[in-house]
């Protein structure tokens, strides 16, 4: 078995794996929805081409109707949506209809977008733990996009006592009425439709609104699925799955690849775990649920791919993964940690941070998110090839041991979703530029350019060259770190996947200690390498 046939099998039975446990969470698919999923999958037999976002403009350009896929636990699902939304022309009026909402709902929609209901209230108007339930978070975003640029929000969905396979078809029949509608209340607007994918075929949501609207009206439909697995299956056997973001399967279909299979499906369970296995708490219950969710089987998995694709062996046997909700791991932290650690270990909780404590071999999970679980299977395993002994917490002198820990997190969290994407010194820059002389993280920006200048001026052989920056805070230090840290786990990682950088190469810079007093020179080794790798995009801002 070649390298490429090793990779794709990895990803195809970790793919495999992810659903069946969804599947068998939600249990065996009925016949009615076995035949709707059979229409879905008869999209993605055409052939199709690889296109570019200048395409897709083109496209929205000449269409009345945009509809766009939504996978509802997918939180990129909803980012991909936005992203197209603000690309709009700014002259282009809009009216935005989603699933997310039902029709009957519209009064409290309309109330909420011009402030007269709180989000809170709004919340518990619609019901939307119970009748939507996937995280509000990914969707808000949407929401304040239209309360900002008074972009009228419609809902398309209609109110069943129970959402079954049998009611697809009626769900489909009244969103079709419900857009055919919109199109003749606003024939100057584009109708930009939010619905989840399987809708999105054409004998579902699409045939309903032409059947009201007549056949000829199809060509101004544009339709965007989302992230589909057979072409990306496809494009991994062609090994263009790094470099194709977007696939055109005729003149007004698109599909989008911003994700892998794996981490969508991955994404999937993890909210069915949450969901069903905590029970759902609302937002007005008192009720307190002190069962915990064991997250070191999912990391564990991401340990075991990540040590089998660069040849090491790792065993997971002493992997211990907390969250928030577990009290002991503060009890065990206290008692392993002086003050000025601890304070350093809160404010890590308190960014949000997933990270590894070697001392007490305890893996801390901020949020149950792909990319944050392959991330720190990514620490566990670097903590466990270079037997790092103590956790860098003392910057200066240990900010490039930090700069190296997140970057071979992020590089980690590659192999498992290598459609992640970093700031880059342009999206630095560009960021520094829009904020105002105090704001808060300014001078994590500031500090990480001098410090990519400090570091080609050392790699380059300017003798004597000192970092131009002395932040005031410490946790500047980490900031910065994170951003070069992505960085450089980008470049690493596409020199690894265009075979310039080989697992023996790897495995060695993996191994150098962390902690050690030498660790600058090894450092700078490394980086000699690494800086001469190339990049595959300019911003991230290029990505859709």
């Amino acid at each position: 078995m070649n390298d490429l046939q090793k990779w794709i099998r990895i990803r195809k039975e970790l793919y495999l794996q992810m659903q069946r446990q969804v599947r068998h969470r939600l249990g065996e698919d009925t016949p009615e929805l076995m035949r709707y999923h059979k229409t879905y999958n008869k999209e993605f037999l055409k052939k199709w081409t690889a296109s570019n976002k200048e395409a897709l403009w083109e496209q929205v350009s000449q269409s009345q109707v945009v509809m766009i896929g939504d996978f509802h636990a997918l939180h990129q699902s909803q980012k991909a949506q936005l992203r197209i939304l603000r690309s709009l022309p700014k002259g282009r009026k809009v009216v935005l209809a989603v699933e997310f909402f039902e029709a009957a709902d519209q009064e409290k929609i309309d109330k909420y977008l011009s402030g007269k209901l709180s989000e809170k209230e709004f919340l518990k108007a619609v019901q939307w733990q119970s009748k939507w339930g996937f995280p509000w978070e990914h969707y808000r975003p949407l929401m304040r996009w239209a309360q900002k640029h008074k972009i009228s929000v419609r809902g398309l969905n209609k109110s069943y006592k129970k959402r079954t396979a049998i009611t697809l078809k009626s769900r489909d029949v009244f969103a079709g009425k419900k857009i055919a509608e919109l199109v003749s209340e606003f024939p100057d607007h584009l109708v930009f439709v939010i619905y989840g994918d399987l809708h999105l075929a054409a004998p579902h949501i699409p045939e309903e609104t032409t059947k009201i609207l007549g056949k000829p009206f199809a060509k101004k439909i544009l339709r965007i699925f989302q992230n589909s697995e057979s072409i990306y299956f496809q494009l991994l056997n062609k090994e263009l799955e790094a470099s194709t973001d977007l696939v055109r399967l005729s003149q007004n279909i698109f599909c989008l690849m911003s994700v892998p299979p794996w981490v969508k499906w991955q994404n999937y369970l993890m909210y069915l775990e949450q969901t069903y296995d905590l029970g759902l708490q609302y937002e007005d219950e008192d009720d307190d649920d002190d069962e915990q969710l064991d997250y070191t089987d999912h990391v564990g998995r991401y340990v075991k791919i990540i040590a089998e694709e660069l040849g090491l062996n790792v065993s997971v046997d002493a992997l211990s993964v907390y969250t928030a909700r577990d009290s002991s791991f503060w009890v065990q932290a206290r008692e392993s940690y002086d003050v000025k650690t601890l304070r350093w270990i809160e404010e890590m909780i308190a960014e949000g941070m997933s990270f590894y404590l070697p001392e007490i071999k305890a893996a801390y999970l901020a949020r149950a998110t792909v990319n944050h679980a392959a991330s720190l299977a990514m620490r566990y395993v670097h903590a466990q090839s270079s037997s790092m002994t103590k956790l860098p917490t003392d910057v200066p002198s240990d900010f490039l041991s930090l700069i190296w820990l997140e970057g071979t997190a992020y590089f980690g969290s590659k192999i498992i979703n290598h459609k992640r994407k970093t700031d880059t010194i342009a999206d630095i820059k560009a960021s520094l530029a829009s904020r105002g002389p105090s704001e808060l993280g300014k001078e994590a920006l500031q500090l990480a350019l001098a410090q990519k200048m400090h570091e080609l001026m050392v790699i380059t052989g300017v003798p004597g060259h000192r970092l131009q920056a002395k932040p005031r805070k410490k946790w500047s230090y980490m900031i910065a770190a994170q951003l070069l840290g992505g960085m450089l786990g980008e470049r690493l990682y596409n020199g690894y996947r265009k075979k310039m950088v080989s697992t023996t190469t790897l495995r060695h810079f993996l191994a150098k200690p962390v902690d050690s007093k030498h660790f600058q020179v090894a450092y700078y080794d490394m980086l000699e390498v690494i800086e001469s790798l190339p990049t595959l995009f300019h911003s991230k801002k290029e990505k859709l």
